[in-house]
Order: C-alpha cells, then sequence, then structure tokens
C-alpha cells in the first residue's frame, strides 16, 4: 500500500501565558530586563512549544512596546491583536499573538457581568480560524479576579463561573450545540474548586463528558501533583501552573488551565482535543536553572498549550460514505 510523503497535519497549538508584565492596578511596573526575559519565553513558546496563537495576560500597550522591541521573531511572524476594551472603570488586559501565514484570530467581544453587584470581566471571546478553512474554534480568554482581592471561598467566584456558563449556553451552544469552545485563562481557582466543577461543568471524567454533550471537559486536572524528574516532554503530570511563594502547605497551584467543550473532546465537528501535547510549558529559564520547580524572579505563572488536531467535517464525513455508497452499488 502507498504511505503519502507529506508531512502529518499540525493542528492549532494554542498557549496561554499570563506575563505579569503589566497588571490593571500596576500597569508599569516591567522594565528592560523583564522585557528581554519575557521575549525568551515568548521565543520559546514560538520555537519549541511550536504555538500558533499565544494569548498573553497581563498586558499593555508598554509591554507591547517592549515584547515588540525584545522578541523580532514574535513581530515579524505573528498578529498581534490588542484586547484593551474598556469593562467600567477597569478594562482588560490581553493580547492575541496568531502566526499570521496559517491562522487569523477575529475578536468577537468582550463577556462582562453587570448585574447590580459590580462589573466583572468575565472573559473575551475570539474566532480562531486556519486560513485554508476548517470549522472555527470559539475560544474565551478569561482572568478572573486574585485571591489577595477575592477570597476563595466569596460567592461572587462562583457567580463568575455560572455567568460564563450560561453565556455559552445561550450565545453559541443555543445555536450550534456542536460548536468547538476552548476556555483558557488564569481563572485563580483550582479544578476542582466550586466554580470551577459545579457552575462551569468542567469534569475531569472523559468518559462522562463524552456521553454527556453539556458538560466541558478540563485536562487540567492531572496538573495537581509533583511530576517524576526528567525532560519536559516525558512528564505525564506537572505540579500546578502558579507558584504561591507564602503558600502554607504547599507552592503550587493550578490556576492557569484549558478546557474544552464535548464536541471538542470527541472530534465531531472539526476538530479534537490532542490530550497527550495538551500540558503545562515550563519556562526556558526554569528549565535551565537545573531545578525544573525552581521560581522565577519575577514570573510566577508558567505558560500551558492545547494542541487541537483537524477532524474531517460532517459534510465531508457524508461526502465520503455517499460516495462509497455509490462506488459499490
Amino acid at each position: 500500500m502507498k504511505t503519502s510523503s507529506l508531512p502529518a497535519d499540525p493542528g492549532i497549538h494554542i498557549a496561554w501565558w499570563n506575563t505579569g508584565l503589566s497588571p490593571t492596578r500596576v500597569p508599569d511596573r516591567a522594565g528592560p530586563a523583564h522585557f528581554q526575559a519575557a521575549a525568551q519565553v515568548l521565543r520559546h513558546l514560538i520555537e519549541v512549544v511550536r504555538a500558533d496563537v499565544i494569548v498573553l495576560g497581563e498586558m499593555a500597550e508598554r509591554s507591547i512596546d517592549g515584547l515588540h522591541d525584545a522578541c523580532p521573531i514574535a513581530r515579524a511572524d505573528y498578529t498581534w491583536l490588542k484586547a484593551f476594551h474598556p469593562a467600567g472603570r477597569s478594562r482588560f488586559s490581553q493580547c492575541v499573538l496568531s502566526r499570521t501565514d496559517r491562522i487569523t484570530v477575529e475578536f468577537d467581544r468582550s463577556i462582562i457581568q453587570d448585574e447590580g453587584g459590580g462589573i466583572r470581566k468575565v472573559g473575551q471571546a475570539f474566532l480562531v480560524r486556519l486560513r485554508d478553512g476548517n470549522q472555527p474554534l470559539h475560544l474565551i480568554a478569561s482572568h478572573w479576579p486574585s485571591r489577595l482581592f477575592m477570597d476563595r471561598h466569596d460567592v461572587e467566584r462562583t457567580h463568575l463561573a455560572a455567568f460564563l456558563r450560561r453565556w455559552i449556553d445561550d450565545q453559541i451552544l443555543r445555536y450550534l450545540p456542536d460548536a468547538n469552545v476552548v476556555l483558557v485563562g488564569d481563572f485563580n481557582d483550582e479544578p476542582f474548586d466550586e466554580g470551577m466543577e459545579r457552575y462551569l461543568h468542567a469534569s475531569r471524567d472523559r468518559d462522562r463528558v463524552k456521553r454527556n454533550r453539556r458538560l466541558f471537559y478540563n485536562p487540567f486536572w492531572r496538573h495537581l501533583h509533583a511530576f517524576p524528574p526528567g525532560a519536559a516532554e516525558d512528564r505525564s503530570c506537572d505540579p500546578g501552573t502558579y507558584f504561591h511563594a507564602g503558600g502554607r502547605f504547599s507552592h503550587w497551584r493550578t490556576f492557569d488551565q484549558l478546557i474544552v467543550s464535548s464536541s471538542v473532546l470527541c472530534g465531531r465537528f472539526g476538530w479534537r482535543l490532542n490530550e497527550a501535547n495538551t500540558r503545562v510549558a515550563p519556562l526556558p529559564a526554569l528549565e535551565s536553572s537545573g531545578d525544573p520547580l525552581a521560581p522565577h524572579p519575577f514570573f510566577d505563572h508558567l505558560p500551558i498549550v492545547g494542541h487541537f488536531e483537524r477532524q474531517p467535517s460532517p459534510t465531508s464525513r457524508a461526502s465520503r460514505a455517499s460516495r462509497a455508497r455509490m462506488a459499490t452499488s
């Protein structure tokens, strides 16, 4: 049997990183040395992780200027989409980079909760497409309040999750039940916290998500414990994504997560999650230090990456099945 010599389709790699360069409360805290260090991480995501879409959190105009100057490959090969949209007296502080030659990213809208208890930044919705077609990925990027300002048990945390879930149901799944929905961000909640599991309906159970299309799947449950020593590509789990130096019982939290709809887990509508390639992406500075768990003096969040493989569209499958029936009749 003749085999194709064409390389495997790379699909789309989507990365999220809370840079910490420009928090909303201290937007100008980063200096030239910080931009140089951040550029090292960005190059790692581009050249090693091969990220096609990179969502950066805690960014501002000054952060973009600094990274533009410090990372020529990102400036030359990626389109930068600023998402600094207002939310009451505050604003969103996210930026999306997309590989210009193969990806388009379109801003859809900001998701803002305003129900009498103050305005909350729930997330921002984007449409991610390959330039040569296929179904879009509905990407929602979020950065929820820090536990310094909103306690873990504050009821507002569950309200954020419930509001986002309702928004997805009403604005996306109501019209396209098998839409490819991908959530990324720094939720400042762990996968097991009530908002993520009970209100967002992000499950750890693959089989249950496959049977129940209303559930989401959260592969970052496996990043809740220490990993065995060895190269990053050989690890099946990691200790977390956020280093909390003042943690009483543990320095690590899994606050940064990537969550997908049932359709993406099952590959029903053009895209399937490759879970083996969906993981934490250790900072290159941590790896070169000889201690992969050593905290960085400025960055306390690790990037994460999700890999999405192209699947035949429903139309393509039906067409092939029809041709097969005609050939045998």
